[in-house]
């Protein structure tokens, strides 16, 4: 299927009509409409960006498409945002949580107020160095303080982890199929069992889950030289309680080219071999599962970069454990 079809194929399906769209809006801010404008993006929800009659601009999220469309999901990504909102994450502020009717089934709605600026994809190459390094080290520092968040779960690491390689496992026909031997196969499983041994996971944290440059908000294009700034970390729809190395990995993985020094400077991360290890090995669990989602269905070009970030890992790998550690 070629990129991006199927996601748009999925959103074709559907079409919520102007006047559910048009009350919602009215309950969460008590106006009318003026514009509607779809964006066909994501697996799991129909979204609009609604500019009501009085200027302003919000979000309707209409949870259709996932597994488990119950309230509770969309109520636990709404607890997730309003968590990291209060650990001074400039997340979207929610206007209304509820369920919508729509060709006679329910569907979790919720409807956000728009975060200004722009995704930090569409300006990065803009920037200079240092406008940068300043944005990312905010990033890091935004990023952890979602992770300072102390979530339960009802798996411990051992669970959850066995889970995830067993997951891995499975993946073995397509990890093949995006470009790898057997042998390094085996080997990168190898470094993921030593993973869940050695880095064992006490607490877990809140986790973003999806944390990528089109979810990164920023005031500011570069252009002028004025500083560029965090204005809004959207789309929790993944949140997950997770090891805190959990949401840089993944950012890694959706943002290979967004460098990785000062974003760890930002975050606290330590300086050491070890974190280095850690955090490169978690960042391979996320990179396999990309390279699958690529090979599933047919992105050429999520496969090149998720195969060049997975052997540069295990190169880097396979480097530090030769090293003596300090």
């Amino acid at each position: 299927m070629p990129l991006g079809s199927y996601v748009e194929w999925q959103h074709a399906q559907v079409s919520t009509p102007r006047s559910v769209l048009a009350e919602l809006v009215r309950r969460a801010v008590g106006t009318g409409i003026d514009r509607v404008d779809r964006i066909v993006e994501g697996y799991s929800n129909e979204v609009y960006r609604v500019r009501c009659a009085e200027g302003q601009d919000v979000v309707v999220r209409i949870r259709r498409f996932d597994d488990d469309i119950s309230l509770a999901i969309s109520a636990g990504e709404a607890g997730a945002i309003e968590r990291a909102r209060a650990a001074g994450v400039p997340a979207p502020e929610i206007l209304l949580l509820d369920t919508v009717r729509i060709d006679g089934s329910e569907f979790p709605v919720m409807v956000q107020r728009t975060v200004p600026g722009r995704p930090l994809g569409e300006v990065i190459d803009r920037l200079s160095e240092r406008q940068r390094d300043d944005v990312l080290v905010e990033i890091g520092e935004l990023i952890a303080r979602i992770n300072g968040i102390h979530v339960d779960d009802e798996r411990d690491w051992s669970t959850a982890m066995a889970a995830d390689l067993a997951d891995r496992h499975a993946e073995r026909d397509k990890i093949l199929a995006g470009g790898f031997s057997a042998p390094q196969f085996d080997r990168m499983l190898d470094l993921l069992e030593g993973y869940v041994r050695d880095f064992p996971c006490e607490q877990w944290v809140l986790c973003h889950g999806d944390l990528s440059p089109k979810h990164i908000f920023v005031t500011g294009d570069g252009r002028d030289g004025a500083a560029v700034r965090v204005s809004g970390i959207i789309d929790f729809g993944d949140w997950k309680p997770g090891a805190p190395v959990h949401d840089l990995a993944v950012l890694r993985v959706r943002g290979p080219r967004l460098d990785l020094p000062p974003l760890l400077a930002g975050y606290g991360a330590p300086a050491d071999q070890t974190y280095r290890r850690q955090l490169d090995l978690h960042t391979l669990i996320i990179a396999l599962s990309s390279l699958e989602i690529g090979v599933d269905e047919d992105d050429q070009a999520c496969i090149e970069r998720s195969g060049h970030l997975i052997r540069a890992l295990v190169a880097d790998l396979d480097d530090l454990e030769a090293r003596p550690h300090k």
